[in-house]
């Protein structure tokens, strides 16, 4: 299933589906933060919105890209 084929509520679904029956998948998404090392060999924190982290394996990485950074407050 990609994005650009269906809307917000059909991929919630579809997740929802995955993670009920155990399904393995791979997921790939775009998240844009700052960068800290995580904690072990090859983990990665990623602090999105300022709040919420998202912690992954270098592995997992497909790209990188630098962004500007957002001002305080900016949305």
């Amino acid at each position: 299933m990609i994005r650009r084929d269906t809307d917000q509520t059909s991929m919630s679904l579809r997740l929802a589906e995955a993670a009920e029956r155990g399904e393995a998948v791979e997921v790939i998404l775009v998240a844009r933060g700052v960068l800290r090392p995580g904690t072990g060999a090859g983990r990665w924190r990623l602090r999105v919105d300022g709040r919420r982290v998202l912690s992954f394996d270098a592995g997992a990485v497909l790209a990188l890209t630098p962004v500007g950074r957002q001002r305080r407050g900016a949305r």
